[in-house]
């Protein structure tokens, strides 16, 4: 069923009589089928034909999408409390368990306070060089493929240089070996799942079909990982001081009825998957971007020059890489990496003035929202501008969310500012980057938002 053939009326949603924009679709399966087809343009177009809230019917689960910001707002932050991390984040529940990003109410703010300590300014301070020694291990590697002539596929790139980033800084892990292992072990089970979440049934994972063996020996490899990351430490005869002895530490403070042997496990496993792939897509974005914008990369290039001249970031550099963070924002305005996600009502409510009834769905979809031409003049065009400083805020806090908002915030926001920062200011001290021609690049709106397929980019010297 194509998204254009969709119904569009006005119906009831929570309150009888209360009428709000519907998007009707088909007996039982409602607008499931147009979703599954193409998701980014179904929902843009309900944002933009429809307004600030759309009702949608998922199967036989109602749902709301609310695309105003201070709608958005109500949700993430004023009344986060009866907004609950959706149903559809179960699938997640096989590699996640019960890490921060799957937790609730008190085990959740635990979590967070304990896992905050390891993103404070002095830590992310010392983060900076081990940033600094990933992006030059990236353009020497670089160097290499480049006399050959090599194009390279910039997604698998980037995912390397954010994972590698993601283990030496939180987890003090540097080896190529393991890097390997996590990276391959990693790119099978995000396939895997993100294969659940758009099928219409998919087999429990303990059902030995050939693929679910494949996923359930990349699970069993990445435990093995982290087992081992942490006897390590353990057996270390000195403390670390980086994210994993802070979990660790409190893993140990909790009372013994508390300490599930694969709670630490399941931290360690939400952080070094979320650490990574968000920014790895992030970064990959912004490439494409900057090859089809060639007067923003030679801008981006000349603030790069006159700040470093020649020398790899260092956190005093940070506020001065003006242009490139603003690069970075408007390119994760136009590709979200986390492009959409929702919650579930715990209790009867109202958004606004739309009722809102218990266990109902509420989308919020970045990649809609940061799209709509009541909240960005030309939407769809590359303007970095927008997050000029200088010029104020052009737009609402809730306007503009990529790393999501209120207390459930993405942890790691600076961070990932940071290591984008430093990993495009040094691959455009060497590179330029340019796109092989002939290919069709669109996004893949899966867990997050990346090039589907591959985005094969040429390499030459600066």
């Amino acid at each position: 069923m194509s998204i254009a053939h969709v119904e569009l009326h006005p119906g009831e949603l929570g309150v009888p009589g209360y009428l709000t924009p519907r998007v009707k679709g088909v007996p039982l399966a409602g607008v499931l089928p147009a979703l599954r087809q193409d998701p980014l343009n179904f929902f843009v177009r309900a944002a933009r034909d429809h307004g600030d809230v759309v009702a949608l019917q998922l199967g036989l689960q109602p749902a709301l999408m609310i695309n105003r910001p201070d709608d958005i707002r109500y949700v993430l932050q004023d009344n986060q409390y009866n907004y609950e991390k959706s149903r559809y984040v179960h699938v997640l529940k096989p590699i996640l368990g019960a890490g921060m990003f799957l937790a609730e109410g008190a085990e959740w703010k635990r979590q967070r306070q304990s896992s905050a300590r390891g993103f404070q300014g002095c830590h992310l301070k010392k983060m900076v060089g081990e940033m600094g020694d990933v992006a030059n291990d990236l353009v020497d590697r670089w160097a290499v493929q480049e006399q050959r002539g090599q194009a390279i596929d910039i997604g698998p790139e980037m995912m390397r240089v954010t994972l590698d980033v993601v283990l030496r800084c939180l987890f003090s892990v540097d080896d190529d070996a393991i890097y390997d292992q996590v990276y391959k072990a990693l790119s099978v089970i995000l396939r895997n799942t993100e294969r659940r979440i758009w099928s219409v049934v998919s087999p429990p994972t303990w059902v030995p079909t050939p693929e679910n063996r494949r996923f359930q020996a990349a699970l069993k490899s990445l435990d093995d990982f982290v087992a081992s990351v942490i006897a390590k430490r353990r057996a270390a005869s000195e403390p670390g001081e980086d994210l994993l002895q802070i979990l660790i530490d409190s893993y140990d403070a909790l009372p013994a009825g508390k300490r599930v042997p694969s709670l630490l496990r399941d931290q360690v496993l939400s952080l070094i998957l979320a650490g990574h792939d968000t920014a790895a897509n992030a970064l990959a974005w912004t490439w494409y971007l900057l090859s089809k914008n060639p007067s923003a990369a030679v801008r981006l290039r000349a603030e790069v020059d006159a700040t470093l001249r020649g020398r790899t970031p260092e956190f005093a550099d940070i506020e001065n890489l003006r242009f490139t963070k603003m690069v970075f924002q408007e390119s994760m305005r136009l590709y979200p990496p986390l492009w959409t996600f929702s919650r579930d009502a715990v209790e009867d409510d109202r958004i606004g003035k739309t009722p809102v009834r218990k266990g109902t769905t509420v989308i919020l979809c970045a990649y809609a929202v940061h799209r709509r031409p009541e909240l960005w003049p030309n939407p769809e065009g590359f303007d970095p501008d927008r997050f000029d400083p200088e010029k104020g805020p052009g737009h609402s806090r809730f306007a503009y969310f990529p790393f999501g908002g209120g207390p459930r915030t993405c942890l790691g926001a600076r961070f990932a500012m940071l290591e984008a920062m430093i990993v495009i200011a040094k691959v455009m001290q060497r590179f330029h980057l340019d796109i092989v021609p002939g290919q069709n690049i669109s996004p893949e709106p899966m867990i997050t938002l990346r090039p589907r397929g591959k985005l094969l980019m040429r390499l030459s010297r600066v």
